[in-house]
């Protein structure tokens, strides 16, 4: 095997293969299943056809979109060797939670925030 292909991992950092995974937006879950603490099997980010970048969650059997506000978090956590190791050995949770966007006016948002497990 070449060193290309036996030291680095093109994108793939996490143990789960999420290639038949549907996407989901965040709040379609929440809404089918309950606020909940899903078990993380991956993170990775995405630019759309816009060219916007998206923060995603590999959990439940789905690719999650999460909130634009989550890019800075997921990416910090995709480039630690420490949090990826954990996610792997099953360790990292995604705690759901909504608030109400009374600033802007869209009304009930769906977030959630990393946690151990």
């Amino acid at each position: 095997m070449g060193y290309f292909s036996s030291n680095y991992a093109h994108g793939k950092k996490f143990n789960v293969n999420s290639d038949n995974f549907p996407f989901c937006e965040l709040s379609e879950l929440v809404k089918e299943n309950g606020h909940k603490t899903l078990v993380v099997n991956g993170l990775f980010t995405y630019k759309t056809k816009k060219g916007k970048t998206r923060p995603c969650l590999i959990a439940d059997s789905h690719k999650i979109n999460l909130p634009d506000h989550m890019l800075a978090e997921v990416e910090k956590i995709i480039f630690d060797d420490e949090a990826v190791k954990l996610i792997n050995e099953g360790k990292c949770g995604f705690k759901t939670s909504e608030y109400e966007d009374t600033k802007n006016g869209n009304g009930t948002c769906y977030s959630g925030s990393f946690v151990d497990i």
